[in-house]
């Protein structure tokens, strides 16, 4: 015998209907209906108030239980359209931590660099960038070549590249150096993790007498791949996250033969070691037959890894005010040793260095160059 009333009903019958009306693979609308009417049947009846809050509490059971199964569902059946576009998301293992810098790796470690995932797409040619650090030095951008499933490409992503243009908030990077309308569009791109991806670097003239860069900017990466004709362009956020930084300007000189050697300024950051040095032969040959570099240890003996350069020539080309880019030092040193060198060339063919037995270019210092400086930590 039925004793429910029409109003019990009327809300059983909405409860059914919700629950029916809820998609999922398993039915649960027998089993939730077989429990509520066995709960009902066998106890007293009760107020209206407590028959409220059982239909309250199944109603969210049953919804609940709905919402499980839904996304059980759902995930098993994303589309190929989905499930392609998921595999073109760039795995989660940084450039800079893989590239071999010890200062990206540094800012990847340390949270020092901004981790983007933006990119641009022409002519089914995507390009992402993944990362990018600026110390007020250089800036880095980790870029990387995405593939669709079973995508393959013989050629590296440098490879594809045949030209990059740079804009800092709108303007071209020519408007920083010290004369835009001879500037060269000049940068650093190297190896990443693999062949699909590489590291960008491009840093201001300042200590050429152009303008720095600001502390923080916003930068458009407009990159020419070959065989598409429109370049792509990503737009990048930068900002020099760093706060300890050590600016020496000793302004020490030396003189051997017809080289006057002078130091100018020192700037250490977790990320990059840059020294600016001027070389000037005093006889008036031109700077770029001297083919000098440097080497920077420590009080330890510790030597630093040469990881980019720039330079300026002066008055009539005798003079260069000169920017050498190393790895950073694990922890600032007492003293660092600055030790010039020059390259050895060949008689025959004309330019080509010596080899040592390693296969690196046979080089000789001058040790009447050699500056030994005290680090006092001055910011």
């Amino acid at each position: 015998m039925n004793t429910r009333s029409k109003q019990e009903d009327k809300e059983l019958d909405q409860l059914e209907r919700f629950i029916r009306e809820t998609p999922m693979e398993i039915d649960l609308v027998n089993r939730t209906m077989n429990k509520y009417e066995s709960s009902r049947y066998t106890k007293q009846p009760e107020s209206s108030r407590t028959s409220k809050k059982i239909r309250q509490r199944v109603i969210m059971i049953a919804a609940s239980t709905a919402m499980i199964f839904s996304l059980i569902l759902v995930t098993s059946l994303v589309s190929p359209t989905l499930a392609a576009t998921i595999k073109q998301v760039p795995v989660l293992s940084s450039i800079f931590k893989l590239a071999g810098d010890l200062g990206l790796q540094t800012a990847d470690e340390k949270g020092l660099s901004t981790k983007l995932n933006t990119s641009a797409t022409h002519d089914d040619f995507t390009l992402n960038v993944s990362e990018v650090v600026y110390d007020g030095t250089r800036v880095s951008i980790a870029i990387e070549r995405l593939h669709t499933e079973g995508e393959l490409s013989k050629e590296t992503l440098i490879d594809r590249i045949s030209n990059i243009e740079f804009f800092i908030n709108g303007d071209p990077r020519s408007s920083f150096a010290p004369d835009p309308e001879n500037a060269m569009n000049g940068f650093n791109i190297y190896s990443g993790k693999d062949n699909d991806s590489a590291i960008i670097e491009i840093v201001d003239e300042r200590n050429q007498g152009g303008r720095p860069f600001p502390e923080q900017f916003d930068l458009t990466l407009s990159t020419t791949i070959t065989g598409i004709q429109d370049p792509l362009k990503i737009e990048i956020p930068v900002k020099n996250k760093i706060e300890d930084t050590v600016t020496l300007q000793p302004n020490v000189s030396r003189q051997y033969d017809n080289i006057h050697f002078t130091i100018e300024k020192i700037q250490l950051t977790p990320i990059t070691t840059n020294i600016t040095t001027r070389p000037i032969l005093t006889d008036n040959s031109p700077i770029a037959e001297l083919a000098m570099g440097i080497d920077v240890v420590d009080e330890q003996g510790h030597k630093l890894k040469l990881i980019g350069g720039l330079g300026s020539y002066e008055s009539n080309g005798s003079d260069m005010i000169m920017d050498h880019r190393y790895t950073p030092f694990e922890s600032i040193p007492k003293t660092i040793t600055l030790k010039p060198y020059i390259h050895l060339f060949k008689e025959y063919p004309k330019g080509e260095y010596q080899m040592d037995e390693n296969g690196e270019p046979k080089i000789q210092y001058i040790p009447e160059l050699e500056v030994t400086l005290p680090i006092n930590s001055q910011k």
